[in-house]
C-alpha cells in the first residue's frame, strides 16, 4: 500500500514538473534567484549541496556537487574492510557538513540501454505503468528484471505524440552498486546514470527504496521563512484594513460628484456619436455613387447584346448576373469603365440552352470615380 501511494506521489511531481505551471515556476524562480546578492545566491547553493557517488573498477569515488560544478571529495578500494569504511565516510562526510546532503549514485553509460520512444500523447497520464506493461516489446528484458526511467524529449499535440527516451538498467548490476554503498552508510535517495560526463536528471530507484535524507536546517529555514510571509501578511492586512476605513469615507465623499460628472459625460457622448453618425453618412454619401448613377454606368458600358437578371450593389461592390453572345469580353468592359476596377467572374461561365447565350456572374469594386 505504501509502495503504491509513493509511486503516485512520484508520478504526480513528474506530471508536475513537466506541466506549463512546472516549467514557469522553474523559470520565475530561476529569474528571483539571479536578482539576489552574490553572498546570499552563494549561501544558497550551499545549502543545496548533494553527494554523488560512483562506482568506478574496484573504487567508490565521492563528489559533491555545488551549483552544477562537481569537485571530488575522496576515493575509496573496495577490497578494504566495510565497517572501517564506513566509520572513514561518516566521518569525512560529517566533516565536510555533508551528512544531511541528498546522496545520489551515478552509473555509467555502458551498464543501461537508452532507447527513445514514440508514444500516443493520451499514455502521459499512466506513462510509467504503461512503459512497464510493454517493457518486453520496446527491450530485451521484462520489467521485473530491469530498474527503468525516462524523460520527455517532445511533446507533438497537434500530431496526439510523445517522444521519450527510456533508460533501463538491469536489476542485477544495478542492485551491486546500491548495496556496495549501503553497506558503506551511503543509502542513495536516487540512482542517475552519466550521459556525455553529467548526470542526465534521472532516477532509476524504484520510490520504495530510495533513501530519504532530512535537512534540518533546510526545514529550520523553510519554518522561518513560513513565520516571516505570515507576519508580513498580518501586517499587509492591518494596513490594508485602516486604509479601507479611509477609502470607504472618501468614496461617500465623491460618490455625488462622480454621479453628475457621469451624466455630463454621458450627455456628451451622445452628442460625439450623433456628429460623428451624421458626418459618417454625409461623407459616405459623397464618396459612393448612387445606385442611380451605378445603373446608368453598367447600362452604357454593357454591349447590346448583353443583358442583365441581377444586379446587386453592396458596401463598394457590384454584382452583375445575366446572359451575353460574348461573356469573355465583359470583364475587359467594365474594368475600362472609370467606376469599376478588379472585376472578375464568380464562377465558369456556361451555355444557355434556349437562347444560344453564355450566363455569366461578374462582381467588380467601385472605385467612387464616374465617366
Amino acid at each position: 500500500m505504501a509502495s503504491a501511494i509513493q509511486n503516485q506521489l512520484e508520478h504526480w511531481r513528474l506530471r508536475a514538473q513537466a506541466s506549463p505551471v512546472g516549467h514557469f515556476w522553474r523559470w520565475w524562480t530561476a529569474e528571483l534567484k539571479g536578482l539576489l546578492p552574490e553572498r546570499l545566491r552563494e549561501h544558497m547553493e550551499h545549502a543545496h549541496r548533494r553527494l554523488v557517488m560512483r562506482l568506478a573498477g574496484d573504487d567508490l569515488e565521492l563528489f559533491w556537487e555545488e551549483a552544477d560544478e562537481l569537485q571530488q571529495l575522496d576515493v575509496f578500494a573496495l577490497d578494504q574492510d566495510v565497517e572501517v569504511q564506513r566509520q572513514q565516510i561518516h566521518d569525512l562526510v560529517a566533516e565536510r557538513e555533508l551528512d544531511e546532503a541528498p546522496r545520489e549514485l551515478v552509473l555509467p553509460e555502458d551498464l543501461v540501454l537508452r532507447k527513445e520512444l514514440l508514444l500516443p500523447l493520451a499514455a502521459e497520464s499512466n506513462l510509467r505503468q504503461a512503459l512497464a506493461f510493454e517493457m518486453d516489446r520496446h527491450t530485451p528484458f521484462r520489467a521485473a528484471d530491469v530498474h527503468f526511467d525516462y524523460r520527455v524529449v517532445h511533446r507533438d499535440r497537434e500530431r496526439g505524440q510523445l517522444r521519450i527516451e527510456l533508460v533501463v538498467a538491469p536489476r542485477g548490476p544495478m542492485d551491486q552498486q546500491v548495496d556496495a554503498v549501503t553497506a558503506r552508510g551511503l543509502a542513495p535517495g536516487g540512482v542517475d546514470v552519466a550521459l556525455d560526463g553529467r548526470p542526465a536528471g534521472l532516477n532509476l530507484l524504484p520510490p520504495e527504496r530510495r533513501h530519504r535524507v532530512i535537512n534540518r536546517r533546510t526545514r529550520m529555514n523553510l519554518l522561518l521563512g513560513a513565520v516571516a510571509v505570515l507576519v508580513l501578511a498580518l501586517v499587509m492586512a492591518q494596513s490594508l484594513w485602516l486604509r479601507q476605513a479611509q477609502v470607504e469615507s472618501l468614496e461617500l465623499a465623491i460618490e455625488d460628484v462622480a454621479v453628475e460628472a457621469r451624466r455630463v459625460q454621458n450627455i456628451r457622448t451622445q452628442i460625439e456619436d450623433a456628429s460623428e453618425a451624421a458626418g459618417f453618412m454625409f461623407r459616405a454619401r459623397l464618396e459612393s455613387p448612387s445606385t442611380i448613377r451605378i445603373l446608368a454606368e453598367v447600362t452604357r458600358i454593357l454591349p447590346d447584346d448583353t443583358y442583365l437578371d441581377r444586379l446587386r450593389v453592396w458596401d463598394g461592390n457590384v454584382q452583375m448576373q445575366g446572359k451575353s453572345d460574348n461573356a469573355q469580353q465583359l470583364i475587359e468592359v467594365v474594368n475600362l469603365s472609370p467606376m469599376f476596377e478588379g472585376a472578375g467572374f464568380r464562377g465558369s461561365t456556361r451555355l444557355d440552352g434556349g437562347t444560344r447565350k453564355e450566363v455569366f456572374d461578374l462582381s467588380a469594386t467601385i472605385s467612387g470615380e464616374e465617366g
